[in-house]
């Protein structure tokens, strides 16, 4: 079963502070594994599902390369981070106006090595191009909260 985890939180559990944007602005740590036999790329969002934020895009990858498994913590702004793979929406770390939201990481493995998308493509874009791609998909939800 085509599964996505990270080594830095659980599925549900609090992200480090780290990650938020007004701090050190980091992308988590990722991993997943049993990618669908015929994988050609895989394709991640994240989005704050909270309902103040309207689905608010955090943060849109294209073209992971097939035999990639991983994304090291700080991969969005690390050089060679995202080898090969472009960000269509550059990483921006969580910063809920108040409160605790739900950040959605989902990671698609893809029929096709990219989506073919403008760099400026927004979420349903996005999203409708990968699930039209799509061979198994994936979910995490890190919970971030504001403090001070």
């Amino acid at each position: 079963m085509f599964k996505l985890t990270s080594p830095a939180f659980d599925h549900g559990q609090e992200m480090a502070q780290k990650c938020g944007k007004k701090a050190q602005n980091v992308s988590p740590p990722l991993e997943w594994d049993d990618a669908p036999a015929g994988t050609q790329g895989f394709a991640i969002a994240l989005v704050d599902t909270h309902p103040v934020a309207g689905n608010y895009v955090h943060w849109l990858v294209d073209g992971l390369d097939p035999q990639r498994r991983s994304l090291e913590e700080g991969a969005a702004s690390g050089p060679g981070g995202l080898a090969g793979a472009r960000e269509l929406k550059p990483y921006v770390g969580p910063f809920p106006p108040s409160g605790t939201h739900d950040y959605e990481f989902t990671i698609y493995a893809l029929d096709t090595r990219t989506l073919d998308l403008r760099r400026d493509a927004g979420l349903e874009e996005f999203t409708r191009a990968a699930e039209a791609h799509s061979l198994a998909t994936a979910t995490l939800v890190g919970k971030f909260t504001k403090f001070g």
